[in-house]
């Protein structure tokens, strides 16, 4: 399963970077695949292993923000492993280059 997570204070006039931070701190310590981006972290894993650590880094947001903001995707593919990367590696394979692009 593929997880896409955003997860943010709202009504904060605090940097969003701190609360981001505690979140992946929590996938992290939990061992999970996850890859964080500009606009949301995508976590590879089983329902029962993910969900009580997106739980986890909700309480731990809300213990210092009063409103927290989440949206929360899953994609259940039967049969598949390692989408977190396998998708990006097909893509790539049909166009014959990366997709991949750092900003310099």
């Amino acid at each position: 399963m593929l997880f896409s997570v955003s997860m943010f204070p709202i009504a904060s006039t605090r940097s969003l970077a701190e609360p981001v931070a505690m979140v992946v701190d929590e996938l992290d310590r939990a061992g999970l695949h996850f890859e964080v981006t500009g606009m949301d972290t995508v976590i590879e894993g089983e329902w029962d292993a993910v969900m009580p650590v997106i739980k986890r880094a909700e309480e731990r947001v809300r213990a210092d923000f009063d409103r927290v903001f989440m949206v929360l995707t899953m994609d259940d593919h039967k049969g598949t492993s390692n989408r977190l990367h396998e998708s990006v590696n097909e893509v790539e394979r049909i166009l014959g280059r990366s997709v991949r692009h750092a900003l310099p």
